[in-house]
């Protein structure tokens, strides 16, 4: 059985502006990718060969208004996969309300911070799971403009 999905047009449109954000500053054009892949982009270089994969995702609340981003150990899991096989780096961007940033997924420390945790504001058990915690300060920084919902 599968599960739903929660994305919205809203959703899909917040991420197309925060990948045309880091298109213009990193000159990569971003290529959805299928959900089975569970990354959202691959990057592309001029020459059209991918560089790099990444996760998008949009926040309501300010940048530093926890200590750390919270985020599934699949997709964890899968950005590691795909470096493996590929030997092409992942990236997570993020949108808060305030500033964007990015960093590399999973980020470079050993032993992963892993619990449990996630939302019930949808009311699907399938939504609590095991989490990794990145500190905010694994995040570069892309914009201090605040990002339209």
């Amino acid at each position: 059985m599968s599960r739903p999905l929660y994305e919205t047009e809203q959703d899909r449109e917040n991420e197309r502006r925060l990948a045309e954000m880091i298109e213009a500053k990193y000159n990569y054009k971003f290529v959805k990718m299928p959900i089975k892949l569970s990354l959202d982009y691959m990057l592309l270089g001029l020459d059209g060969m991918a560089r790099a994969f990444m996760e998008m995702r949009q926040r309501k609340t300010p940048m530093r208004k926890y200590p750390t981003y919270m985020i599934s150990l699949y997709k964890v899991m899968m950005a590691r996969q795909l470096t493996q096989t590929t030997g092409l780096p992942c990236y997570l961007a993020v949108q808060w309300s305030d500033k964007a940033g990015i960093c590399k997924l999973p980020p470079d420390i050993t032993p992963l911070r892993i619990s449990q945790g996630g939302s019930m504001q949808r009311g699907d058990s399938q939504d609590i799971e095991p989490v990794v915690y990145f500190d905010m300060s694994d995040f570069k920084e892309l914009a201090n403009e605040k990002h339209e919902e």
